[in-house]
């Protein structure tokens, strides 16, 4: 369906470059960064159908699937369970077979971990499992168990490792923030909370972050020396050997900088400061 159609049928629609994350809005991917996002709240049935045809939000879903219900709002109570912990992890999967079992692929993944207290699909081509133990295998290691899936079935997956929680109450508002999170990174095979975060907090303020910028000197040398010693935790000798300087060297340009903008990069606190106005200039790139 054209764009322009859909917001001839919703005049409340607006467009937005990710989807919103607010209980009563749904939201329609028209391109790439680019979502037509509807409040439902005054919808018929009739139009609350058509965009569950729209986005797929009923494909594939465990039919009476309780903890679905609850994670996407549709239920307001939790399901029982004596877990103490709970994590959630999200998965996005591309099928190249075109009559591929999603519910072998489904067991697969699950079986691929242990503690595993629900999984499902909630799109086509979306789910998630959840966890009563939080996961304590490495990206490396993850990402080498998805290939072997991934060989087996086809399929290309990229999988989101979501937050642990106490208490299942807060699962709802934190599985939609993760959602939005996860559907910004379409490159990394696996996506972390800690990764996406900061990234997704820094867009929210750009109008103030753009202003504090223009107060720097922020050349592209400057930018990667910040990013060097902010990725090695501020370590002179190993972001020198990241940047091929000589240690000298790079303390010369800590100096430097420290002279023309009065920060201090050896100090964590000005050393992220500085680090989240250049993450601000590269917030649709992927940080390595």
């Amino acid at each position: 369906m054209e764009t322009q159609q859909l917001l001839s049928i919703y005049p409340q629609a607006t467009i937005s470059p990710r989807p919103s994350v607010a209980k009563n809005m749904v939201c329609v991917a028209i391109d790439v960064g680019k979502y037509i996002c509807i409040d439902t709240t005054n919808l018929s049935n009739r139009e609350l159908s058509l965009l569950e045809l729209l986005t797929h939000t009923k494909s594939n879903a465990t039919t009476g699937d309780a903890w679905s219900e609850f994670l996407t709002g549709r239920h307001t109570t939790a399901p029982q369970t004596t877990a103490k912990k709970l994590q959630l992890l999200q998965f996005r999967v591309r099928f190249t077979e075109r009559h591929a079992d999603r519910s072998q692929w489904l067991s697969a993944i699950a079986d691929t971990f242990e503690h595993v207290l629900h999984r499902a699909f909630i799109t086509a081509d979306s789910g998630y499992l959840l966890l009563t133990e939080s996961l304590t295998d490495t990206s490396a290691d993850l990402a080498s168990l998805l290939a072997l899936i991934d060989n087996d079935f086809y399929t290309n997956t990229h999988l989101f490792i979501g937050s642990t929680h106490r208490s299942s109450q807060d699962l709802p508002t934190t599985f939609a923030l993760e959602q939005q999170l996860f559907s910004q990174n379409q490159q990394d095979t696996i996506v972390t909370l800690s990764s996406s975060l900061l990234p997704f907090l820094v867009n929210q303020h750009q109008p103030e972050l753009q202003a504090l910028r223009n107060s720097l000197s922020l050349d592209s040398d400057n930018k990667q020396l910040i990013r060097a010693l902010y990725h090695t935790q501020g370590n002179v000798r190993q972001a020198a050997s990241k940047l091929f300087l000589h240690r000298n060297t790079l303390l010369y340009r800590i100096e430097k900088f420290e002279r023309c903008n009065g920060l201090n990069l050896k100090n964590m606190d000005d050393l992220v400061y500085c680090y989240l106005l250049t993450l601000g200039q590269v917030i649709n790139q992927v940080e390595k």
